[in-house]
Parts: structure tokens; sequence; C-alpha cells
């Protein structure tokens, strides 16, 4: 099954039509962050077909080494050790913005604390580029996240703006650490989901290195500006961006 729904058509792996996200490593970004995203959904409703063929779609290198370990392991297929660690009061909880921020002390603290404006903002990445979650999961959902970087990494022509590349920077890679000492203090075999995502993070965001990235309004008045030249070229803030910064469909 698919984490994430979107209101377009898009490519979303192996064989599908549009564009494939590779590099001089033969990498399939998509294949990668997808096949990352099914297996850390509950095994009960995993789609196997899917995993193959993104297997096919991914060459021996140390992140498909990570994958198959895992699926070497008997837990990782047991629908019990999965509720008990990752879902019903779970030590390591799936939704990254958990590990990344502190939860408020009360409801009043709610609407203002961290982890909310995290979420709001990738709500906005998703809408930008015409996903919507349906009220599924919530937007840190990591499978979610996972997804979304799967089917975006073959859609470069909708990131004029560097979205991708500061939702990868800044939203995915600075919880990652956190999850997987959660992991590894229960000794989750799901750790080596997580060893696997640090380097597709780290190969995506070498691919993004010469791409723009997106700053808020605010952050680019900061930054010192030539005469006759902008501060940051081709991230003008457009007619179509809101105060936030953030486009809107």
């Amino acid at each position: 099954m698919s984490a994430v729904q979107s209101t377009e058509t898009f490519a979303s792996g192996p064989g599908s039509s549009g564009a494939v996200s590779t590099g001089s490593a033969g990498w399939d970004l998509g294949a990668m962050y997808g096949v990352i995203a099914e297996l850390l959904l509950n095994p009960a409703v995993r789609d196997t077909g899917r995993v193959e063929r993104f297997l096919q779609a991914i060459p021996e290198t140390p992140m498909r080494e990570r994958i198959e370990r895992f699926l070497a392991s008997p837990a990782a297929h047991n629908v019990d050790e999965y509720t008990a660690t990752l879902e019903l009061t779970p030590p390591c909880p799936l939704y990254l913005g958990s590990h990344m921020y502190e939860e408020p002390n009360s409801c009043r603290g709610a609407g203002a604390c961290g982890r909310n404006q995290y979420m709001i903002e990738l709500k906005a990445s998703y809408e930008h580029f015409g996903f919507d979650l349906a009220g599924a999961e919530l937007p840190d959902f990591l499978p979610v996240m996972l997804e979304f970087l799967a089917v975006s990494s073959a859609h470069p022509e909708r990131d004029g703006i560097g979205l991708r590349r500061r939702f990868v920077d800044q939203y995915l890679q600075p919880g990652i650490p956190a999850m997987r000492k959660a992991m590894q203090k229960y000794e989750s075999v799901y750790d080596l989901l997580m060893e696997a995502l640090e380097f597709v993070a780290e190969e995506d965001l070498e691919r993004l290195a010469d791409d723009p990235v997106w700053l808020a309004p605010e952050v680019q008045a900061t930054i010192p500006v030539r005469k006759g030249t902008s501060s940051t070229p081709g991230l003008s803030p457009s007619p179509e961006l809101s105060t936030t910064g953030w486009g809107h469909q």
C-alpha cells in the first residue's frame, strides 16, 4: 500500500511512466525511498509485490545490504514486534517530529509548539507538490514523508523554489539520529531501515547540492546583497507565495 495519495497523476515507482531519478551510482531515489516507506508499515498491510519491484531497481549498495539484512530477520515480519515497538504507546514512534520537539505540558501551548509548526510546514510542502493526505495520517508520519520524497524525486519541474532540498535537509535528516537512538535502545531491527535511510538522504542531498533551497522571506532579508544582485537568484517570492513563503495551488 502507498502511504501518500496524490491529487494528480505522478510516477510512483519502477515501471511507471515519467522521469526516473538516477545518478552516477545508478541509484533510483524513488525506489529507495519507496521501499523503506513500505517496509516501515505494519507487516500485516505491506505490499510485498511493491517491495520486490522496488528492490529490482536498486543495485548492490550499502543501502540495499541493510534492506536485505532487515528482510532476513524474523522480527521484521512479526506483527506483534511492530505493534509493541512502533504503534501502541511506542518507545520508538514513527512520527519524526516527536523525536525532534518536546511535547507541550498543556493544551494551551499545543498550537505554538515546535512540532505543530513543523507539521504545518510539511503539509504545505505536500500541497505545493499536489499531494493529499486525505486525513489518514499526520504529516510527520515517516512512511508518509518518504513516500512523498519517492514520488517528488521524479518531478523536479514542480520545485522551482527549492522546497524539496529544504525538506530533506531540514525536515528529514535532523530527526533520523534521535529515532535511531530510540530504536537502538530497544535493539529494534527497524534501525536497519533507518541506517539505510541515512544513505539515501545523503545521496539525495548530494544530487540537490546545486539546486536552490527555499528560505523564508525574513531569513532572506538578513542575507547581505551586493548592489545590482538578488539575495537568492531565482528564489524571489512570487505573487503566488503567501506571507509565510509557501506556495498554494
